[in-house]
Formats: structure tokens, sequence, C-alpha cells
């Protein structure tokens, strides 16, 4: 397998993972991210995004290994990383852990989108 495609997997399938998590463990995905679901509505609010969208994203990817594919979830993880930069220049006192996330999410969007 080639690397970019090595690379490429790798990032759907901490996509995937990440969305299982969020499936399974809702509640410990809410305290990774700092928030605090309210009700049932906010529960099944982390399940459908943080579970269901990520695990289709990535599960996406990973069945139909299509290179437009792989750059759309990358895409759309360089977009959550930029948004969270700019928060933490918009909003001043970000910590430490806003600009983990944002490496984070850099980092997945990097193996995402690897040339090929």
């Amino acid at each position: 397998m080639e690397l970019a495609h090595l690379l490429h997997n790798l990032g759907a399938l901490v996509t995937l993972g990440m969305g299982g998590l969020g499936l399974l463990r809702p509640l410990a995905v809410a305290r990774l991210i700092g928030l605090q679901p309210e009700g049932r509505l906010g529960l099944s609010e982390l399940r459908a995004t943080y579970g269901g969208l990520f695990g289709a994203l990535g599960a996406f990817a990973l069945a139909t290994r299509d290179e437009v594919a792989f750059t759309l979830v990358g895409a759309a993880w360089l977009g959550a990383a930029a948004a969270r930069v700019a928060d933490a220049f918009l909003v001043h006192g970000a910590n430490r852990s806003v600009w983990r996330a944002a490496l984070f999410e850099a980092g997945v969007a990097i193996l995402l989108l690897a040339p090929a």
C-alpha cells in the first residue's frame, strides 16, 4: 500500500473511531470536549454529531477508498482546526486545551489530505 493511502486510511480510521466513541460513550466525549449536555436532546445531539456524523464520514471514506471522499473528510477536519484557531484569536484567553484540540484536528486533516 502506498504511503498516502496508508495515511488516508489512518485518518479515516481516527474519524470512524471518534464516531464510535461518540455513539457508544457520548458522556465521555462530552467531558473530553468540555460540554455538558442538557436533557435527553443534549445526549442525542452528542450521539448524532460526534457519533453518527463522524462515524459516517470515516466509514464512507474507508468503504469507497475514493480520493474525493478522503479529501472531503480532511477538509472538514481542517475547517474545524481553522475555526478553533480563529476562536483562539477572536476570544482572548484560549488555553492549552484549545490549542491541543486544534493541533489534533489539523493532524487528522494532514493525514487525510496527504497528496496521493
